[in-house]
């Protein structure tokens, strides 16, 4: 889990030392930065335990019956495979049913907010990624920005600069309905881990000496009004 107890952090020296002038606030801070960062792989794996998965790609792609079904398949796999380049995305998803099959090609991000420069990369890397691959499986494919925790594919649009379309965008329910995987229920496990490190990050903020004399001023000045 993505729990700020479990991120080191840099102890001193850093960005957040330097902001706040106290030792301890920049490393609790740095510690938070990085457990955020940690966040967007933790979900990634979270997905990835949920579904059904391919190891072995080019064995699946060489069989000739399929059978019917979601399977997912993660960058590493991708990686070990004849799909191997330089610009595997973060996830595969491959969909056979009785009217087609279809390939997926999926960017998983955590927030839905991205600076122009970066969104027009990840869309060219995702349709260099699709040109690399299209000659080498007997699906049809699209490509995608999954924004996780966004329901509305206009915000997805409009975060990513309009450098996407609405077709391209995905929203996380959308994904977790694709895979056949509760999208309610992932929801509910990182509320569990919010609720840790809220608990957490009080209980460090009110060690440290310079914070907590602030705040007992604050609190006494507040009620005394």
């Amino acid at each position: 889990m993505a729990l700020i107890e479990h991120s080191k952090g840099r102890a001193e020296g850093g960005g957040y030392e330097r902001l706040f002038g106290d030792k301890q606030l920049g490393h609790l801070l740095s510690r938070i930065q990085a457990t955020v960062i940690t966040t967007g792989s933790e979900l990634e794996k979270i997905i990835i335990s949920l579904a059904d998965k391919i190891d072995n790609v080019n064995e699946f792609l060489a069989n000739q019956t399929l059978d019917k079904g979601t399977y997912l398949v993660s960058k590493t796999s991708i990686k070990h495979s004849l799909l191997s380049s330089n610009l595997e995305p973060d996830l595969l998803i491959f969909k056979i049913d009785q009217h087609r099959q279809h390939c997926y090609i999926v960017e998983l991000k955590d927030g839905d907010n991205f600076d122009t420069k970066k969104a027009q990369g990840e869309r060219k890397l995702l349709e260099e990624f699709q040109n690399h691959i299209s000659s080498k499986i007997r699906f049809t494919t699209s490509i995608h920005i999954c924004c996780f925790n966004q329901l509305d594919k206009k915000k997805i649009v409009a975060g990513f600069k309009k450098k996407i379309t609405e077709e391209m965008a995905m929203t996380g329910e959308e994904l977790c309905n694709i895979l056949n995987i509760n999208y309610a229920e992932i929801l509910g496990s990182r509320k569990y881990q919010q609720q840790q490190n809220l608990a957490y990050f009080i209980n460090e903020l009110v060690k440290i000496e310079t914070v907590r004399v602030l705040l007992e001023k604050k609190l006494q000045e507040t009620s005394s009004i």
